[in-house]
């Protein structure tokens, strides 16, 4: 906390030094006064520099250095102003002549003046001579006083002279037809020409030198931002940190104006329009992204359409219209403003990190877009202060990211240096908690076989017909299941089934397809019928939850010479007679998918001898790369190749060359294969 308050308390002293200027321009020295300013308990070489600010004579319509008598009176205006409103229908288009007389009461040697830019135009005059002039006036010689034509410009000017005398004699000619706003809106600064020329050199230095910082910075952040994907407090800071930095070029001193010479006055207006129309909702998106919970959203996207429709007219509109957009947009920000204040406030008294240090760092920020709009509605004559703002918030941020960092390196040295007993603690942890799942799993697989019956490599004979199981599930519970039950009339059925998905939940699913198929095994006469039954029971019962699965049902006669069978969605099954091979498909769907489905029965005529294969599709789908699957051609080729081989050997070859086959892969699926053979010779 203590480092907290010291960082703010540098802010504030930061804050300080960058509104430092020479306080004789701005306190304790004469003003305007009818036109007239007396210097007499004034030293322009102690004292420093004095702003023209104040009440001097202007003369509506009239062009003082065209030698044309003016046709209208003489009026007190106040210094800096702008005419419009005046006289009742005054509107920013117009010309007129600012006049003042200064009296000194000694000699200075030589004498200065900074200049600001007007609206739009200006000539200023010392003693009768142009002293500096910005843009082009063209006053016809006509009668009609109203018709001028003006090419604007915005220009500073520094400019130095030799009094001829201890009276000076300053006219301002000011004309404009472009801005919203026409006259002597910005005040012109006097004093010896050795501290102007200073002051003059040390507010350029400061406004290329806040733009540089502001612009590098902001760049920074901006490179950080699309390094590391996610980061929107980076880039909204980043962009106003560029934003600001143009800001403070074009803006102020206008530096920018000695090098982008190719520039012209409506390009200026626009870039200053543009670059503080922006500055607001980026500001607030940053605010949002870093205390998402103190800001509404809906907020910051109403204050950015309104921006987006204010860029847009000054894009599309000429200077004289869009100016206007102005006036508006100076109460957006005033309440944009207030709800970051407020949201930082918030944020500050929950205690969010890091939030009391971006306040101080704001306040500069608030303070500044305050001042700047007084100074633009000419309620202070100071300048504009926007880009000092921005920079203490960049200080302020600065020390936000060196805490955060501070924090970070923090947890990252305590993470170091117990990570091997974390690691240890997590570790134990996980072979408890893999432990308890193996014990809960072994206890799974114990009550599945328990209550169907499920064993690997089982062999059983059931009169002439001897049968073989080759079970592999994938985990320690499988999703495969098989069922041989002799009728009294000697039929025998077999069953497979194999339900969707693998380990626990195919368990508990083959769990309900034994109890389902158990309640009606003896009850249907044909493996279609009870598959048909079976499917509608399923559907009706659990279709809510999607459980599917393939099956087959076989029955052998009594007297072994007919295999009647029904199939759905599951493997094809292979049967071996004397005579010939069959390879019956399936082309029906799974149980359970449709309500009412009838599954056919098929029939195939045996032989002494048959041998019949059946399987899941975890056999033949087993894969060692994409595509490449163990397939229905090598279980067949095993069948035909068998006939010297035993239930035992040929289902031992298909596992081990199954085994061969996936090399270094797993299986992906649970495997049952059941051979079926005929003992009679």
């Amino acid at each position: 906390m203590k480092n907290l308050l010291t960082c703010i308390v540098f802010l504030f002293f930061m804050a300080g030094l960058s509104g430092c200027s020479d306080g004789s321009e701005k306190s304790d020295h004469p003003s305007v006064v009818q036109g007239f300013l007396e210097i007499k308990d004034y030293d322009l070489n102690t004292q420093g520099p004095i702003v023209l600010s104040g009440l001097w004579k202007f003369t509506w319509l009239y062009w003082k250095s065209s030698g044309k008598e003016s046709q209208n009176s003489h009026e007190i205006v106040s210094v800096p102003s702008s005419w419009n409103g005046r006289n009742g229908s005054r509107l920013g288009e117009g010309y007129g002549t600012y006049e003042l007389t200064i009296k000194l009461d000694k000699n200075y040697g030589d004498l200065a003046f900074i200049i600001q830019e007007q609206s739009s135009s200006y000539f200023l005059y010392v003693d009768g001579k142009l002293l500096a002039s910005c843009g082009e006036v063209d006053i016809p010689s006509g009668a009609d006083i109203t018709i001028f034509e003006v090419q604007p410009a915005w220009c500073n000017r520094f400019v130095k002279f030799s009094p001829q005398g201890e009276e000076i004699k300053v006219d301002m000619q000011i004309a404009n037809k472009d801005h919203r706003l026409g006259g002597f809106w910005a005040p012109i600064r006097f004093g010896t020409a050795s501290s102007l020329e200073k002051t003059w050199h040390a507010e350029r230095f400061l406004d290329m030198f806040l733009a540089g910082g502001l612009f590098c910075i902001g760049l920074l952040h901006l490179i950080y931002a699309v390094v590391r994907r996610g980061e929107s407090a980076s880039m909204y800071f980043g962009l106003y940190c560029v934003i600001m930095a143009g800001r403070g070029l074009f803006s102020g001193t206008r530096i920018i104006s000695e090098y982008l010479e190719f520039l012209k006055y409506h390009h200026y207006v626009r870039i200053e329009y543009i670059t503080f129309y922006l500055a607001i909702p980026v500001f607030l998106s940053y605010i949002l992204s870093v205390f998402p919970r103190e800001l509404k959203r809906i907020l910051v996207d109403l204050v950015w359409w309104i921006a987006i429709g204010a860029c847009l007219v000054v894009l599309i509109f000429p200077v004289h219209i869009f100016t206007f957009t102005i006036t508006i947009y100076y109460l957006v920000a005033f309440l944009a403003g207030t709800l970051g204040l407020f949201s930082l406030t918030k944020a500050a008294l929950r205690r969010r990190k890091g939030a009391l240090i971006i306040l101080a760092g704001f306040v500069f920020v608030y303070a500044a877009m305050i001042h700047d709009i007084l100074y633009a509605t000419f309620y202070l004559d100071t300048g504009y202060f926007t880009n000092i703002g921005a920079f203490m918030f960049l200080v302020a941020q600065s020390v936000f990211l060196s805490i955060r960092s501070s924090d970070s390196l923090d947890r990252l040295l305590d993470l170091s240096r117990n990570l091997e007993r974390r690691v240890e603690d997590r570790t134990k942890q996980l072979r408890n908690a893999l432990r308890l799942i193996q014990n809960d799993l072994n206890v799974a697989r114990e009550i599945q076989k328990g209550l169907l019956h499920l064993e690997d490599r089982m062999e059983k004979t059931v009169g002439q017909t001897k049968f073989r199981i080759l079970h592999k599930p994938l985990a320690e519970v499988g999703g495969d299941l098989y069922d041989i039950v002799e009728f009294p009339d000697s039929r025998i059925r077999i069953f497979l089934a194999d339900a969707t998905g693998h380990g626990i939940q195919a368990a508990l699913i083959t769990i309900l397809i034994r109890s389902v198929y158990e309640d009606l095994r003896m009850k249907e006469e044909s493996p279609g019928k009870l598959l048909s039954e079976i499917s509608s029971e399923f559907h009706g019962k659990y279709g809510n939850v999607s459980t599917f699965f393939s099956a087959s049902i076989l029955e052998i006669s009594p007297d072994g010479k007919k295999l009647t069978l029904a199939l759905a969605g599951s493997p094809p099954v292979l049967v071996q007679t004397k005579d010939e091979e069959h390879v019956i498909e399936c082309e029906n769907p799974l149980v359970g998918l449709l309500e009412n489905f009838d599954f056919e029965d098929k029939e195939i005529s045996l032989t002494q001898g048959f041998r019949i294969l059946c399987f899941t599709d975890g056999l033949t789908e087993s894969s060692r790369l994409p595509g490449d699957f163990y397939g229905i051609e090598r279980v067949l080729a095993f069948l035909r190749t068998g006939d010297s081989k035993n239930l035992e050997e040929l289902l031992g070859g298909i596992e081990e060359d199954l085994l061969k086959f996936l090399g270094s892969s797993e299986p992906k699926d649970d495997i049952l294969v059941l051979g079926i053979e005929d003992q009679r010779k």
